[in-house]
């Protein structure tokens, strides 16, 4: 997994992830046929080790609604600062594959509405309970939210500035008060 965040689907060859697993060639397509189904496992782990409890977890702990997505936009900032940060697997890869190789974009694309299913539903909570305005159009606001968070995982690998990175996600709070 940490070999296709750092480096891409297609910046991540056979060779790399022999080293990485250990496994030869031959295990390799023994185990997981070719390179795009063990892409496609590392997805599904990916969501199961990262965007679940770093995102839908976070969305869903009980109490405020409106106070969990604020605790996302910290963690974002937490997150996007860091010197490691390797951006969002899912969002990297799209960037990178979507027009080159379509049956990875059809992987990814769910991924990407799972995400933002996440947020809207969040987003409706918080207005049933009178945390964010009764008029937000909560499926806009989902949808401006999550190209948000993937615009700001491809740029901040490259520029993790803290004041850029705060901006970014004071703006995408500042969303949560409607227009």
């Amino acid at each position: 997994m940490a070999l296709f965040w750092r480096n891409g689907y297609a910046g991540t060859g056979i060779a790399d992830l022999e080293e990485a697993t250990g496994l030869g060639r031959q295990s390799l397509y023994g185990a997981f046929g070719d390179k795009r189904a063990l892409f496609e496992k590392v997805v599904e782990h990916y969501e199961n080790a990262v965007l679940r409890p770093g995102l839908l977890d976070v969305l869903e702990a009980p109490g405020s609604a409106r106070k969990n997505l604020e605790r996302m936009f910290e963690i974002w900032e937490q997150v996007a600062s860091s010197p490691d940060f390797n951006g969002c697997l899912v969002g990297n890869c799209v960037a990178e594959m979507s027009a080159r190789e379509p049956e990875v974009a059809e992987l990814l694309g769910p991924k990407l509405v799972m995400m933002e299913g996440w947020l809207r539903r969040t987003l409706e909570r918080a207005q049933r309970a009178g945390e964010v305005p009764k008029k937000l159009d909560v499926k806009a606001v989902a949808q401006a939210i999550l190209a948000m968070s993937q615009g700001l995982s491809v740029v901040a690998r490259v520029n993790r500035d803290k004041s850029f990175v705060r901006a970014v996600v004071s703006s995408a709070a500042r969303l949560l008060d409607g227009p």
